[in-house]
Protein backbone atom coordinates (compact mmCIF):
# COMPACT_ATOMS: atom_id res chain seq x y z
CA UNK A 1 0.00 0.00 0.00
CA UNK A 2 2.83 2.39 0.87
CA UNK A 3 4.58 1.63 -2.42
CA UNK A 4 1.36 2.35 -4.29
CA UNK A 5 1.03 5.71 -2.55
CA UNK A 6 4.62 6.58 -3.36
CA UNK A 7 4.09 5.60 -7.02
CA UNK A 8 1.02 7.80 -7.20
CA UNK A 9 2.94 10.66 -5.61
CA UNK A 10 5.76 10.28 -8.13
CA UNK A 11 3.25 10.31 -11.00
CA UNK A 12 1.64 13.44 -9.57
CA UNK A 13 5.03 15.12 -9.30
CA UNK A 14 5.82 14.28 -12.92
CA UNK A 15 2.51 15.70 -14.10
CA UNK A 16 3.03 18.83 -12.02
CA UNK A 17 6.50 19.47 -13.40
CA UNK A 18 5.29 18.89 -16.96
CA UNK A 19 2.33 21.24 -16.56
CA UNK A 20 4.41 23.89 -14.82
CA UNK A 21 7.14 23.91 -17.46
CA UNK A 22 5.08 23.60 -20.64
CA UNK A 23 4.60 26.55 -22.98
CA UNK A 24 1.22 28.17 -23.53
CA UNK A 25 -0.40 30.73 -25.85
CA UNK A 26 -1.45 34.02 -24.27
CA UNK A 27 -2.72 35.68 -27.48
CA UNK A 28 -4.16 33.99 -30.55
CA UNK A 29 -5.02 36.49 -33.29
CA UNK A 30 -6.58 36.40 -36.74
CA UNK A 31 -8.13 38.99 -39.08
CA UNK A 32 -11.86 39.57 -38.61
CA UNK A 33 -13.54 39.83 -41.01
CA UNK A 34 -11.14 38.10 -43.39
CA UNK A 35 -10.11 40.24 -46.36
CA UNK A 36 -7.55 38.77 -48.80
CA UNK A 37 -7.24 42.21 -50.45
CA UNK A 38 -6.24 43.95 -47.19
CA UNK A 39 -2.98 42.34 -45.98
CA UNK A 40 -1.97 42.12 -42.34
CA UNK A 41 1.80 42.28 -42.99
CA UNK A 42 4.22 44.02 -45.32
CA UNK A 43 7.95 43.80 -46.10
CA UNK A 44 9.00 46.89 -48.01
CA UNK A 45 12.11 48.92 -48.81
CA UNK A 46 10.26 52.22 -48.93
CA UNK A 47 9.64 51.88 -45.18
CA UNK A 48 13.33 51.68 -44.26
CA UNK A 49 15.19 54.05 -46.59
CA UNK A 50 16.31 51.27 -48.92
CA UNK A 51 16.61 48.49 -46.31
CA UNK A 52 13.50 46.27 -46.31
CA UNK A 53 11.47 46.49 -43.10
CA UNK A 54 8.77 44.16 -41.78
CA UNK A 55 5.70 45.89 -40.33
CA UNK A 56 2.01 45.38 -39.77
CA UNK A 57 -0.26 46.61 -42.58
CA UNK A 58 -3.83 47.88 -42.92
CA UNK A 59 -5.41 44.48 -42.24
CA UNK A 60 -3.85 44.47 -38.75
CA UNK A 61 -5.02 48.02 -37.99
CA UNK A 62 -8.38 48.50 -36.29
CA UNK A 63 -10.85 51.05 -37.65
CA UNK A 64 -12.83 51.70 -34.47
CA UNK A 65 -15.78 49.38 -35.11
CA UNK A 66 -14.96 46.80 -32.44
CA UNK A 67 -17.93 47.80 -30.26
CA UNK A 68 -20.38 47.00 -33.08
CA UNK A 69 -21.93 43.55 -33.51
CA UNK A 70 -19.48 41.29 -35.30
CA UNK A 71 -21.62 41.03 -38.51
CA UNK A 72 -21.45 44.84 -38.79
CA UNK A 73 -17.67 45.05 -38.51
CA UNK A 74 -15.49 45.54 -41.58
CA UNK A 75 -11.79 44.97 -42.31
CA UNK A 76 -9.20 45.78 -40.99
CA UNK A 77 -8.60 44.85 -37.44
CA UNK A 78 -7.72 41.68 -35.59
CA UNK A 79 -9.70 39.29 -33.44
CA UNK A 80 -7.33 38.65 -30.51
CA UNK A 81 -8.18 36.07 -27.85
CA UNK A 82 -6.41 35.51 -24.53
CA UNK A 83 -6.85 32.75 -21.89
CA UNK A 84 -7.47 35.32 -19.15
CA UNK A 85 -10.69 36.98 -18.01
CA UNK A 86 -10.14 40.73 -18.45
CA UNK A 87 -13.29 42.80 -17.84
CA UNK A 88 -14.12 46.39 -18.73
CA UNK A 89 -12.45 46.76 -22.15
CA UNK A 90 -14.75 48.20 -24.86
CA UNK A 91 -15.03 45.91 -27.88
CA UNK A 92 -14.36 42.72 -25.94
CA UNK A 93 -16.36 39.63 -25.00
CA UNK A 94 -15.72 37.34 -22.04
CA UNK A 95 -16.37 33.59 -22.23
CA UNK A 96 -16.63 32.65 -18.57
CA UNK A 97 -17.08 28.95 -19.34
CA UNK A 98 -13.81 28.83 -21.29
CA UNK A 99 -12.07 31.42 -19.11
CA UNK A 100 -11.10 33.59 -22.09
CA UNK A 101 -11.50 37.15 -23.35
CA UNK A 102 -11.86 38.06 -27.03
CA UNK A 103 -10.92 41.52 -28.30
CA UNK A 104 -12.46 42.67 -31.58
CA UNK A 105 -10.93 45.17 -34.03
CA UNK A 106 -7.61 45.20 -32.23
CA UNK A 107 -4.45 46.74 -33.70
CA UNK A 108 -0.97 45.22 -33.95
CA UNK A 109 2.00 47.56 -34.40
CA UNK A 110 5.75 47.25 -34.85
CA UNK A 111 6.56 50.92 -34.16
CA UNK A 112 10.04 50.99 -35.73
CA UNK A 113 9.63 47.86 -37.82
CA UNK A 114 11.95 44.89 -37.99
CA UNK A 115 14.65 45.56 -40.59
CA UNK A 116 16.46 42.92 -42.60
CA UNK A 117 19.97 42.67 -41.16
CA UNK A 118 21.59 40.03 -43.39
CA UNK A 119 21.19 38.76 -46.96
CA UNK A 120 18.50 36.14 -47.45
CA UNK A 121 19.58 32.51 -47.62
CA UNK A 122 18.22 30.19 -50.31
CA UNK A 123 18.36 26.47 -49.55
CA UNK A 124 16.54 23.76 -51.49
CA UNK A 125 13.91 26.15 -52.79
CA UNK A 126 13.26 27.66 -49.35
CA UNK A 127 14.28 31.15 -48.16
CA UNK A 128 15.40 32.39 -44.74
CA UNK A 129 15.52 36.12 -43.98
CA UNK A 130 16.99 37.32 -40.69
CA UNK A 131 15.51 40.44 -39.07
CA UNK A 132 16.75 42.97 -36.54
CA UNK A 133 15.40 43.29 -32.97
CA UNK A 134 12.32 45.44 -32.45
CA UNK A 135 9.23 46.16 -30.38
CA UNK A 136 5.49 45.54 -30.73
CA UNK A 137 2.21 46.85 -29.33
CA UNK A 138 -1.24 45.27 -29.39
CA UNK A 139 -4.15 47.66 -28.74
CA UNK A 140 -7.89 47.20 -28.26
CA UNK A 141 -10.38 48.90 -30.57
CA UNK A 142 -10.74 52.69 -30.44
CA UNK A 143 -14.13 53.09 -28.71
CA UNK A 144 -16.53 55.95 -29.50
CA UNK A 145 -16.05 59.10 -27.43
CA UNK A 146 -12.97 60.41 -25.64
CA UNK A 147 -11.77 57.03 -24.31
CA UNK A 148 -8.54 55.85 -25.98
CA UNK A 149 -7.67 52.29 -27.04
CA UNK A 150 -6.36 50.08 -24.24
CA UNK A 151 -2.87 48.62 -24.45
CA UNK A 152 -3.39 44.86 -24.41
CA UNK A 153 0.21 43.71 -24.71
CA UNK A 154 3.60 45.22 -25.52
CA UNK A 155 7.09 43.83 -25.65
CA UNK A 156 10.44 43.61 -27.37
CA UNK A 157 11.90 41.02 -29.72
CA UNK A 158 15.53 39.89 -29.60
CA UNK A 159 15.76 37.75 -32.75
CA UNK A 160 13.37 37.12 -35.62
CA UNK A 161 13.31 35.63 -39.11
CA UNK A 162 11.09 34.51 -41.97
CA UNK A 163 11.18 30.90 -43.07
CA UNK A 164 9.54 30.48 -46.46
CA UNK A 165 8.73 26.97 -47.64
CA UNK A 166 9.94 25.54 -50.90
CA UNK A 167 8.01 26.82 -53.93
CA UNK A 168 6.00 29.20 -51.71
CA UNK A 169 4.40 26.22 -49.97
CA UNK A 170 4.12 28.25 -46.78
CA UNK A 171 5.68 31.08 -44.83
CA UNK A 172 6.30 31.60 -41.14
CA UNK A 173 7.60 34.46 -39.02
CA UNK A 174 9.30 33.27 -35.86
CA UNK A 175 10.70 35.34 -33.00
CA UNK A 176 12.50 34.28 -29.85
CA UNK A 177 13.80 36.16 -26.85
CA UNK A 178 10.43 37.94 -26.61
CA UNK A 179 10.05 39.97 -23.42
CA UNK A 180 6.57 41.21 -22.51
CA UNK A 181 6.62 44.66 -20.94
CA UNK A 182 3.08 46.04 -20.46
CA UNK A 183 -0.65 45.95 -21.09
CA UNK A 184 -3.67 44.35 -19.43
CA UNK A 185 -2.73 40.88 -20.74
CA UNK A 186 0.76 41.42 -19.33
CA UNK A 187 -0.81 42.28 -15.96
CA UNK A 188 -2.94 39.12 -16.05
CA UNK A 189 0.10 37.04 -16.97
CA UNK A 190 2.10 38.43 -14.05
CA UNK A 191 -0.82 37.85 -11.68
CA UNK A 192 -0.95 34.21 -12.84
CA UNK A 193 2.76 33.78 -12.11
CA UNK A 194 3.74 33.45 -15.77
CA UNK A 195 7.14 34.30 -17.21
CA UNK A 196 7.44 37.66 -18.97
CA UNK A 197 10.96 37.16 -20.39
CA UNK A 198 12.43 34.70 -22.88
CA UNK A 199 9.16 33.90 -24.65
CA UNK A 200 8.27 33.55 -28.35
CA UNK A 201 5.81 34.54 -31.05
CA UNK A 202 4.99 33.22 -34.51
CA UNK A 203 2.92 34.24 -37.54
CA UNK A 204 1.65 32.10 -40.40
CA UNK A 205 1.48 34.02 -43.69
CA UNK A 206 -0.69 33.32 -46.75
CA UNK A 207 -1.91 35.20 -49.85
CA UNK A 208 1.65 36.41 -50.45
CA UNK A 209 1.95 38.94 -53.27
CA UNK A 210 4.09 38.90 -55.29
CA UNK A 211 5.56 35.42 -54.77
CA UNK A 212 8.66 35.30 -52.57
CA UNK A 213 12.04 35.85 -54.18
CA UNK A 214 15.45 37.38 -53.52
CA UNK A 215 16.00 40.90 -54.86
CA UNK A 216 19.19 42.27 -56.39
CA UNK A 217 20.43 43.59 -53.03
CA UNK A 218 20.38 40.08 -51.56
CA UNK A 219 17.38 40.61 -49.27
CA UNK A 220 13.93 39.13 -49.85
CA UNK A 221 11.92 41.10 -52.38
CA UNK A 222 9.03 43.32 -51.26
CA UNK A 223 5.80 41.48 -50.44
CA UNK A 224 2.51 41.75 -48.58
CA UNK A 225 0.73 38.88 -46.85
CA UNK A 226 -2.29 37.93 -44.80
CA UNK A 227 -1.70 36.06 -41.60
CA UNK A 228 -2.60 34.75 -38.18
CA UNK A 229 -0.38 34.61 -35.13
CA UNK A 230 0.39 33.39 -31.63
CA UNK A 231 2.06 35.13 -28.69
CA UNK A 232 3.46 32.42 -26.44
CA UNK A 233 4.77 32.20 -22.89
CA UNK A 234 7.06 29.57 -21.43
CA UNK A 235 5.43 29.07 -18.03
CA UNK A 236 1.97 29.72 -16.61
CA UNK A 237 1.73 27.82 -13.31
CA UNK A 238 -1.78 26.58 -12.61
CA UNK A 239 -3.31 26.15 -9.12
CA UNK A 240 -3.84 22.46 -9.85
CA UNK A 241 -0.17 22.09 -10.75
CA UNK A 242 0.93 23.80 -7.54
CA UNK A 243 -1.36 21.49 -5.58
CA UNK A 244 0.23 18.46 -7.22
CA UNK A 245 3.69 19.77 -6.36
CA UNK A 246 2.64 20.16 -2.71
CA UNK A 247 1.12 16.68 -2.61
CA UNK A 248 4.19 15.13 -4.22
CA UNK A 249 6.52 16.95 -1.82
CA UNK A 250 4.44 15.78 1.13
CA UNK A 251 4.56 12.18 -0.10
CA UNK A 252 8.34 12.32 -0.49
CA UNK A 253 8.64 13.75 3.03
CA UNK A 254 6.44 10.92 4.33
CA UNK A 255 8.68 8.38 2.56
CA UNK A 256 11.80 9.84 4.23
CA UNK A 257 10.05 9.61 7.63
Amino acid sequence: MLRKRIALAATAASLAIYSFASAATIVDFKPLPVSPTMPEFQFNRALGGGIPVFRAAAGATGNGDGTLPVPNQVAGGLDAETPFIIPGIPGSAINFAAGTTEFFDSTLQFPAGLAANAPAIAAGGAFIQQLSPGTFNLFSTDPPGPQLPTLLLSGNISTASFVIGAFNAGAAFNATGVNYTGGVIFNALVAAGGTVNGNSLSFSMVDVAPPFGIAGDGFLANFTANGTGLFNVNVIPEPASLTLVALAAGALFFRRR
